[in-house]
């Protein structure tokens, strides 16, 4: 049996389960969580998981020309990061805990070619002039190939904006009093179709990320920062599929996602171990037989060759 065939085997095996199941291990619906003070209405609301986005929002590209929110996806897996481009800080960190992620990612996996990113600024006043800016020293920085109509910077007006941002449950306010805006720091992935499929909340994508306002776990605790391999997967598990290796599906049939990352389903790692003992039962049970047939028919072909002895020369 070829490695291959036993690994879909093994994906087979963790696939496995109750009708009903919840195949990523979260709470059915997911869960809110903000990064910002309660009194705030300012967060991101990860019920939202599995809405259809408007892909005819029309936005505005790095050229002032008008782009839709499919023609900047390109049919392909997407990284949502909302920001604006005048954030004296926080998001500036975000563009660079994700840009640092993407340059983690092996060669292959790359932005404009496996999957696309979409920073869009939630400020209607900001146009392609910030937005080329950004754009032009991220791209740079990123230093792949295919980036630049890959990675896009939008801006657009606020009914377009606040659709968008509100159908992936993202809230943010305008401070009059400062001029600035506030919002939580988070990206979220979507699929190819423009569902949405994960979020991931903070700033960075590496468990020494030292990030003193990540969101809090039911304890209190700091979440946890995910990995770049976390962000990857995320990836890998909203194209269906269609990206990523066998390797990356296989993981991401025996392992769940528990907010922070992708940890081992027991269940069905005993569900594909029981399949594996089956199978090499029956592998060694097969080549027993088959050994025993060919052994069998061995001695008999030998006798009928054999010359007769005891008889009259």
């Amino acid at each position: 049996m070829t490695t291959r065939l036993l690994a879909a085997v093994v994906a087979l095996a963790c696939l496995a389960g109750p009708a009903g199941a919840n195949p990523t291990g979260l709470p059915a619906g997911g869960s809110a969580m903000t990064d910002m003070p309660a009194d705030l209405n300012v967060g991101i609301d990860q019920s939202k998981r599995g809405t259809q986005l408007n892909l005819d929002l029309v936005f505005r590209d790095e050229s002032e020309q008008p782009v839709t929110l499919r023609q900047a996806m390109g049919g392909r897996v997407t990284i949502l990061v909302p920001v604006y481009f005048r954030c004296p800080m926080l998001c500036t960190k975000v563009l660079n805990g994700l840009l640092d992620g993407m340059r983690a990612f092996p060669a292959g996996f790359d932005v404009g070619a496996t999957f696309n990113v979409v920073t869009v600024s939630m400020d209607p006043k900001e146009h392609a002039d910030l937005g080329a800016k950004k754009k032009a020293a991220y791209v740079a920085e990123y230093g792949r190939p295919g980036a630049d109509a890959g990675w896009r910077f939008l801006t657009g007006k606020k009914e377009a904006i606040g659709e968008l941002l509100a159908s992936v449950g993202y809230r943010y306010e305008f401070d009059k009093a400062f001029k600035e805006y506030n919002h939580p720091s988070g990206i979220v992935i979507l699929t190819p179709e423009g569902k949405v499929s994960r979020y991931f909340l903070g700033i960075g994508y590496d468990d020494d990320d030292p990030d003193p306002n990540r969101p809090l776990d039911p304890a209190g605790r700091p979440v946890k920062a995910p990995t770049y391999q976390t962000l990857r997967l995320a990836l890998v598990e909203a194209s269906d599929g269609k990206i990523g290796s066998l390797a990356d599906q296989i993981t991401l049939t025996c392992y769940r996602f528990d907010g922070q990352g992708y940890s081992l389903n027991i269940r069905r790692a005993m569900q594909a171990a029981a399949v594996l003992t089956l199978l090499a039962l029956g592998t060694g049970v097969f080549v027993a037989l088959r050994r025993e047939r060919r052994a069998a028919a061995a001695a008999g072909l030998a006798a009928q060759t054999s010359p007769p002895t005891g008889g009259t020369p």
